[in-house]
C-alpha cells in the first residue's frame, strides 16, 4: 500500500470465503491480509490461503489505485484552482487544450502575482488586485507595464476604452529614476473598484463643471440685463 494510506477495505461477501474455512486458517489468512497491506510482502506455501488471499489481492490492488487517481484528481484540482485565481488566462488555455498544466505552471511562476478580491463568480467578473511587494518585482518597468495592461482584459466590456486608456496611463505614470509606478506605490490594488471610483469621479467632476458653467452663464445674463442700474 501507499505509505500515505492508512486504512484499507474489506467486503463484506469475504464472509462466504472465510466462513468455508476453519478458524485457524481464517486467523491465519486475516494475519497474511494485514501483512500484506502493510507492505511486509507475505509469502506462504500454503495452498488454502494463497486461493483464499488472491481475490482479496486483486480487490486490494484495485482500491489502491482507485485510490492513488483520487488523490491526483484532487491534487490537480487543487493546482488549477489557484491557476484560476491567479492567472485566469493560464487556466484558459489549459482547459481549452492551448496548453499543458506544467506549461502553463512554468510561465505563472515568471508572472507578477495577480489575485481576485473576491472569489471569480461564474461569469468570470473578476476583481483583480495586484501585489506589488519589493520581493514581487523582477521584471523590468516596461515588462510590468505591460503585464499590468493584460490585467485589464476582463474589463474590457464592462468600461469603455477611453475611460481605461486615462486610467492606464495616470496608474503607470512614473518620473525617470523612479523604479515604481504610481499603481506599485499602492499597499494594494484592486483594479476592478479602483476602476468604478474613477468612473465616479470623473462622472461627478464633469456634473461640476456643466453646474459651474450654467451658474456662471447666469450671472453673464444678470448683469447684461440689470448691469446699469448701479450707475444710476
Amino acid at each position: 500500500m501507499a505509505s500515505e494510506k492508512k486504512s484499507f477495505v474489506l467486503y463484506s461477501d469475504l464472509i462466504f470465503t472465510v466462513s468455508q474455512l476453519p478458524n485457524d486458517k481464517a486467523g491465519e489468512l486475516f494475519k497474511h491480509i494485514l501483512m500484506y497491506v502493510n507492505d511486509e510482502n507475505p509469502i506462504t506455501d500454503d495452498l488454502i490461503i494463497n486461493i483464499s488471499f488472491e481475490p482479496i489481492k486483486q480487490q486490494l490492488k484495485r482500491d489502491l489505485n482507485k485510490w492513488s487517481t483520487t488523490i491526483d484528481e484532487r491534487s490537480n484540482s487543487g493546482v488549477l484552482g489557484n491557476l484560476k485565481r491567479w492567472h485566469l488566462d493560464l487556466y484558459n488555455d489549459v482547459k481549452s487544450g492551448k496548453k499543458t498544466l506544467d506549461e502553463s505552471l512554468i510561465i505563472a511562476k515568471g508572472r507578477i502575482a495577480i489575485k481576485p478580491i473576491a472569489k471569480i463568480a461564474v461569469n468570470d467578473n473578476v476583481n483583480v488586485t495586484v501585489n506589488v511587494n519589493d520581493n514581487v518585482i523582477k521584471k523590468n518597468i516596461e515588462e510590468r507595464k505591460a503585464d499590468f495592461k493584460k490585467s485589464f482584459t476582463p474589463f474590457l466590456e464592462k468600461f469603455n476604452r477611453t475611460d481605461l486608456n486615462d486610467f492606464f496611463k495616470y496608474w503607470t505614470e512614473h518620473g525617470i529614476n523612479d523604479k515604481k509606478m504610481r499603481f506599485e506605490k499602492e499597499k494594494s490594488f484592486g483594479i476592478e473598484r479602483r476602476l468604478e471610483t474613477w468612473i465616479k469621479n470623473k462622472e461627478k467632476y464633469a456634473g461640476n463643471d456643466k453646474k459651474e458653467k450654467k451658474q456662471t452663464g447666469a450671472e453673464a445674463f444678470k448683469n447684461l440685463v440689470y448691469g446699469s442700474v448701479s450707475n444710476l
